[in-house]
């Protein structure tokens, strides 16, 4: 594993940043596949001038800028909780290792745009259509998994860039995770 973490050191800034833009745009196009089909579903109750053809228009771009601002701030989230838990290590070399490791997301995002291709859409109770139907849970689980894996693989990496045991890495990436959860949940039971 050690070889793996010290050739990411090797990879330029460019390839990951490269990485993060493909798995970007495999994010936004997944989304605009499954938010057109279901628009289109919806097309005699919407009409062409209303604010979600709008909104639509905008949200490949505004996924695609999603995935930098996620990488970037997950990444310094990370970084800070490395050091505050262990030893100093450059930021830059943490952010090749993350972005290299959005390959996995951008896998699992591309099975996912294969896959919704044999989903037929039925008119009738969209909401629940989309709760039912396996190819789409299928797509919820690829893309949850690929998310777990990009964790268990960053807490080696985490070990190996900022020298600490095991438990602190695995700290490094769950307090942040955690404390944004509990936050989310703070604000949605009593400020919303």
């Amino acid at each position: 594993m050690k070889k793996i973490i010290m050739k990411f050191d090797k990879i330029s800034q460019v390839w990951a940043i490269g990485i993060v833009l493909i798995n970007g745009l495999l994010m936004s196009e997944y989304f605009s596949i499954l938010s057109s089909k279901i628009i289109a579903i919806q097309a005699a109750q919407l009409m062409t001038s209303s604010i979600y053809t709008y909104l639509l228009s905008f949200s490949f771009i505004m996924m695609l800028l999603s995935a930098f601002v996620i990488w970037l701030i997950s990444s310094f989230l990370f970084h800070l909780f490395a050091i505050l838990l262990g030893d100093e290590s450059a930021f830059k070399n943490l952010l090749k290792c993350t972005g290299t490791l959005y390959l996995i997301s951008a896998i699992g995002f591309l099975t996912t745009i294969f896959l919704i291709g044999n989903v037929k859409f039925s008119s009738i109770h969209t909401t629940e259509f989309l709760q039912s139907n396996r190819i789409l849970s299928l797509n919820n689980w690829i893309i949850n998994i690929c998310s777990i894996i990009y964790y268990v693989f960053l807490i080696p990496i985490i070990m190996y860039l900022y020298k600490i045991n095991w438990l602190k890495a695995v700290g490094a990436i769950v307090i942040p995770i955690g404390s944004i959860y509990l936050l989310g949940q703070f604000f949605a039971e009593y400020v919303l």
